[in-house]
């Protein structure tokens, strides 16, 4: 397994290969401030979510020298280095919202289902947020591509976890498309802000039933529950990893589980029959253990014994 790269490394090369898509605009000009003061002390990566889209593009055109993300549609925010007077002078400002340590983000193992049981999903699009996915392997025929990578690569599957969610995926939904997210290295490890690069992309480019899976630590992460909160909204169903097996929903409507995989799946086979069903009302459909009101009053027998016995 490949040694584990540090964040400055991680993010020359995301930065150099996919500028086309998080790259800040040139038309955005230093206004004053920040980018006018040449560094003269260390700088470190930091994640800063603004008040607004309207704030964010002003802070970037402030700090643009040094800003190496720039979210669009998941957040208004942007990933950049800052020195500690840079990042006094950011959190004194009324259009920051939150600023954050940029940091290490790993892959967590999934479990698999003790009677995984399997139904088409077709037409709906599992994004797996991940290392990568080996989209040429014979048992995803042509349901695999490799949608973005944030890591400047070109998507290859080089840590393995990625492919291992995707073939739990497509076990659960045959029928689904799969697409590829890579945002952690060949050691499953990534930047935060590399993660929150993909959950951009999907945010801009999701049509249609769409689940995201994210089998990775990225708890206590104001940015990451900003963004993952976003997708929801957007109507995209989200499914994290957790140690517990019982699935749970968070605030947001987003659902967690060490089945993550699995659920993704079966989130897959419900949206080729609902379409358009709300991510909260599908999350509670999936017999989480917080909504079980809600499944009462809105009961659907078969896809509920369908979800207990897949052990969900």
């Amino acid at each position: 397994m490949s040694r584990r790269l540090g964040l400055p490394s991680v993010y020359l090369a995301a930065a150099v290969a996919t500028a086309a898509t998080t790259a800040v605009p040139l038309a955005m000009t230093p206004a004053s401030g920040l980018a006018l003061r040449p560094a003269a002390e260390p700088a470190r990566p930091y994640i800063v979510v603004a008040r607004g889209p309207a704030a964010a593009r002003d802070l970037v055109g402030e700090v643009r020298w040094r800003v190496r993300r720039y979210y669009t549609a998941a957040l208004p925010g942007f990933a950049t280095f800052l020195t500690a007077a840079e990042l006094a002078s950011l959190r004194a400002d009324p259009r920051v919202r939150t600023i954050e340590a940029d940091r290490q983000v790993h892959a967590m193992p999934v479990r698999r289902p003790a009677r995984p049981l399997a139904g088409p999903g077709a037409g709906a699009t599992v994004y797996v947020v991940d290392s990568g996915v080996d989209a040429g392997r014979a048992e995803f025929g042509d349901r695999a591509w490799r949608a973005f990578d944030a890591t400047g690569g070109a998507g290859r599957d080089c840590g393995g976890h990625g492919t291992q969610v995707a073939g739990r995926v497509h076990t659960a939904a045959p029928g689904a498309g799969i697409a590829s997210i890579r945002v952690l290295d060949c050691g499953n490890s990534g930047a935060l802000a590399d993660v929150l690069a993909g959950l951009d992309w999907i945010h801009r480019h999701a049509r249609g039933p769409s689940v995201a899976t994210l089998a990775l630590d990225g708890a206590r992460s104001p940015a990451l529950d900003t963004a993952v909160r976003s997708l929801v909204r957007s109507g995209v169903f989200v499914v994290g990893a957790a140690h517990s097996g019982r699935c749970r929903i968070a605030p947001g409507g987003v659902a967690y589980s060490a089945l993550a995989p699995h659920l993704a799946g079966a989130a897959a086979r419900h949206l080729e029959c609902h379409p358009g069903v709300n991510p909260a009302i599908l999350a509670s459909r999936l017999n989480c253990t917080a909504a079980r009101g809600a499944i009462r009053q809105n009961p659907s027998r078969a896809f509920n014994l369908l979800m207990r016995d897949g052990g969900l």
